[in-house]
């Protein structure tokens, strides 16, 4: 695992302006992906996710110790999550459980606007474990799951924000119950690590049947969001405890305007899609508090408070979408395209019509959210204490090029296990740095990231 200290993480090159070259998509090209894409019957949403995963030695076929298939689960209302499920059927190297702990379940939730196919580099190593079961979901609101109508949630109070992450959170945990999951290892990235620390901390009880087991192992947060404090935060009072902040401190955090250049998540990468170039972020000061605001123009605010998504603008454009998408798709995965055109068409294909699904779980990022991409109710003043409590273990991951604040993670990590160094525990959390990997760090070093992630599930 590759660390750095805060003063030399400040001088990192952004994933933005790393000199790679990226492939140049014709309009008219654009305008055959749009005929193909809405009159052709061979570009359905199933066939386009199967040829993205088509290079799988698992998939379509099994391999001798793996088989896969796309599981739609019932969750009510006429709704149902979106799952890739791959199940290493080899017997486990201690005869009876496939990692620690008798844990054989590892659930995978993917970042705002995003979907499971992003995690088409890891999957072979996920399932490289004997036994392991592999649930890779599409968060509801996004991706192949159902789209549901989002509701217009005020984002005033802390009760409001909890009734947004309530929306998603409780549709995974009734997904985890109809899949009959009993125990797990939960994996988010981005805002999906953001929900999964909300998840755990509603749902992670205790099981009936065994009171020093919870129901969730291990949690493995990839670069996050929402993680630092910050003075658009609605937590003015919280309980105090020896890793966190005192009032005073609070309040003097409050007073500062943090500058994480969220537009990368919400905009800069969807942005390029948007304008047709790229914006280079910022980088922010070595602190769990960023205290300088350069974020965005009063548009982008406006948009952000009225909660109007880009992707409303792409739904709309016609001929013109897959031209715009090329410009995230062409920058992501720009070495693939010089490598091997062919499967870089089949990605580009895929976020095509992910990108261009009915508008549901987008907004609510702008509501748990304010403008300058900081949560209304930090995560670094929600979690040390209840995962300590919970005795949850976890592992904190950014890339060495990650436009997040890494900084903010490291503090959870020290806030984390300050705490449990004062209830008499040993360190709880881990801090670790991917090099050569941006904000997807999972997708841009495959190898460093898969090694690190199997040897903190004791792997």
């Amino acid at each position: 695992m590759s660390e750095t200290s805060s003063e030399s993480r400040t001088k990192k090159v952004s994933e933005f302006d790393d000199g790679r070259r990226r492939p140049v998509y014709s309009w008219k090209k654009s305008f055959s992906d749009w005929w193909r894409q809405s009159w052709s019957s061979d570009y359905t949403d199933s066939k386009v996710e199967s040829r993205l995963l088509s290079f799988l030695p698992f998939w379509p076929l099994p391999d001798s110790t793996r088989t896969a298939k796309f599981i739609d689960t019932d969750i009510g209302n006429g709704e149902h999550v979106h799952e890739f499920y791959i199940e290493n059927t080899a017997t486990p190297e201690n005869g009876s459980s496939a990692l620690p702990n008798q844990i054989d379940d590892l659930v995978i939730v993917h970042g705002y606007a995003a979907s499971l196919g992003l995690f088409f580099e890891n999957f072979d190593t996920f399932s490289s474990v004997p036994g392991i079961k592999v649930h890779a979901i599409d968060l509801p609101g996004f991706g192949l799951s159902s789209r549901p109508s989002f509701p217009r949630y005020p984002c005033e109070t802390k009760e409001d924000i909890y009734k947004i992450e309530d929306w998603f959170i409780d549709r995974l945990e009734e997904w985890r119950k109809r899949r009959g999951i009993s125990r797990f290892i939960l994996v988010g990235h981005s805002f999906g690590g953001y929900l999964s620390c909300a998840y755990a901390r509603k749902y992670n009880k205790v099981i009936s049947d065994d009171s020093s087991r919870r129901l969730i192992d291990k949690l493995v947060l990839l670069s996050p969001v929402g993680v630092e404090r910050s003075k658009h935060s609605l937590l003015q009072t919280v309980p105090l405890s020896s890793a966190q902040v005192s009032d005073d401190e609070r309040s003097a955090e409050n007073k500062q305007d943090p500058s994480v250049p969220y537009q990368n998540e919400v905009l800069a990468d969807q942005q390029s899609i948007i304008e047709g170039n790229e914006t280079t972020p910022t980088n922010h000061p070595g602190s769990a508090t960023v205290e300088q605001e350069n974020f965005g123009s009063d548009t982008f605010r406006w948009l952000w408070n009225h909660h109007i998504s880009p992707f409303s603008i792409i739904r709309k454009a016609g001929p013109l979408r897959s031209k715009w998408i090329s410009g995230w798709t062409g920058h992501r995965f720009s070495h693939i395209y010089f490598e091997d055109p062919e499967r870089y068409q089949h990605i580009h294909d895929y976020f095509y019509r992910i990108f261009n699904g009915a508008g549901s779980g987008e907004y609510a990022i702008t509501r748990v959210l304010a403008p300058v991409g900081l949560a209304r109710l930090p995560l670094l003043d929600r979690c040390p204490e209840a995962f300590v409590k919970m005795q949850l273990p976890t592992l904190w991951l950014y890339g060495s090029k990650d436009w997040m604040n890494e900084n903010a993670g490291e503090e959870m990590t020290k806030e984390i296990n300050r705490v449990a160094d004062s209830k008499g525990q040993k360190p709880l959390a881990q801090f670790g740095i991917i090099s050569n990997a941006g904000h997807h760090l999972y997708l841009d070093n495959p190898k460093e990231f898969g090694k690190i992630f199997l040897d903190f599930l004791g792997k």
